[in-house]
């Protein structure tokens, strides 16, 4: 029961699109999150991943955030942030994931949902960081990740040689998935042995996102259009995906121990799907390790995982733009 507890929140945003539900759906406002399609870039290895840019259309910008989505995720969640920094003049990237929506080669392939090595992960974000910074080489420059996104932030900020190249003036984790990057190692054994011997098979039948109770936002109507939106991964997700998710949370956590910049953390007190099975605790424990002397943990007593789409949208965006302000008025050390 413990184990499969822990598997229903920590998959919940991970297998929202795969979820039944008899409710209706609360449509929301406007266009589609993000509809998949270019622009793209191209990884080292051909892969299309597309891309999507907010910002002042003229002019270089004060700086520039490089973005990446969570699990289930698309280059268009950043989208309300990316509008609120663009009053400040600040330029927003976001990229697609590899095995995600967003994922051109996997789109055309119809191999969604799985992937090999969940490295290509990292070393897409880094890839890409280094395609924005090429194009911005003497703008400011901060990283940004949600929920399994902020796994390769951290990794690639604390990678000493990726870092020297990017050179990222500080980093922003909202909700990051401390539920994977300390997941209990009875957990890790068991998925491990579901790869194994069900490498490929689907994790779709799994009902994990009620459709009248708050678990991304505490909006349960959101949440159960953001899991029924046509943006999201279907059918479904395989063991194999997991079991490399995990041990992006094992890279996470190792390199988040030599991550030196600027670190800004945002986190909801009812966030019940980056804590899965670990505990608020957490975030405390990924905030000792973090070694940066400016580090910052801010809280939303009413928060869930989704800050930036939920109630306490003004207060995040807030807090993110004053954050980055601060630090453009930071001379960077040599």
């Amino acid at each position: 029961m413990l184990i499969s507890r822990i598997l229903m929140l920590a998959l919940a945003p991970a297998l929202a699109a795969c979820a039944h539900n008899e409710h209706p759906i609360a449509r929301r406002p406007g266009p589609v999150m993000c509809k998949e399609g270019p622009p793209a870039w191209s990884a080292s290895d051909g892969r299309q991943i597309m891309y999507r840019a907010w910002g002042p259309l003229h002019g270089e910008p004060r700086a520039v955030v490089v973005g990446v989505p969570g699990w289930n995720g698309t280059a268009g969640d950043i989208e309300p942030l990316a509008h609120y920094l663009a009053q400040r003049n600040i330029l927003v990237y976001s990229t697609g994931v590899r095995g995600q929506h967003g994922d051109l080669t996997a789109a055309s392939q119809h191999t969604k949902g799985d992937i090999d090595d969940g490295r290509l992960w990292e070393r897409d974000y880094y890839e890409f960081a280094l395609w924005v910074r090429r194009r911005h080489p003497r703008t400011p420059l901060f990283l940004y990740g949600h929920s399994m996104g902020s796994l390769a932030v951290m990794t690639v900020s604390g990678d000493s040689a990726s870092a020297r190249e990017i050179r990222p003036r500080g980093i922003i984790l909202q909700s990051p998935a401390v539920a994977m990057m300390y997941c209990p190692p009875l957990v890790r054994f068991f998925i491990g042995q579901m790869r194994r011997f069900q490498a490929r098979k689907l994790l779709f039948n799994m009902s994990l996102i009620p459709g009248d109770r708050p678990a991304l936002t505490n909006n349960a109507a959101f949440d159960n259009y953001w899991g029924r939106s046509a943006d999201r991964v279907r059918p479904g997700f395989t063991w194999r995906f997991l079991d490399e998710a995990l041990k992006s949370g094992e890279r996470a956590r190792i390199a988040a121990e030599k991550s030196t910049p600027p670190a800004l953390v945002l986190t909801g007190d009812k966030d019940p799907i980056g804590t899965a099975g670990v505990g608020e605790g957490a975030f405390s424990r990924l905030m000792k390790s973090i070694p940066a002397r400016d580090k910052k943990r801010v809280r939303f007593p009413d928060g869930y995982h989704d800050l930036i789409h939920d109630s306490n949208k003004p207060q995040a965006l807030r807090c993110i733009g004053d954050w980055l302000e601060r630090q453009l008025r930071v001379r960077p050390s040599a």
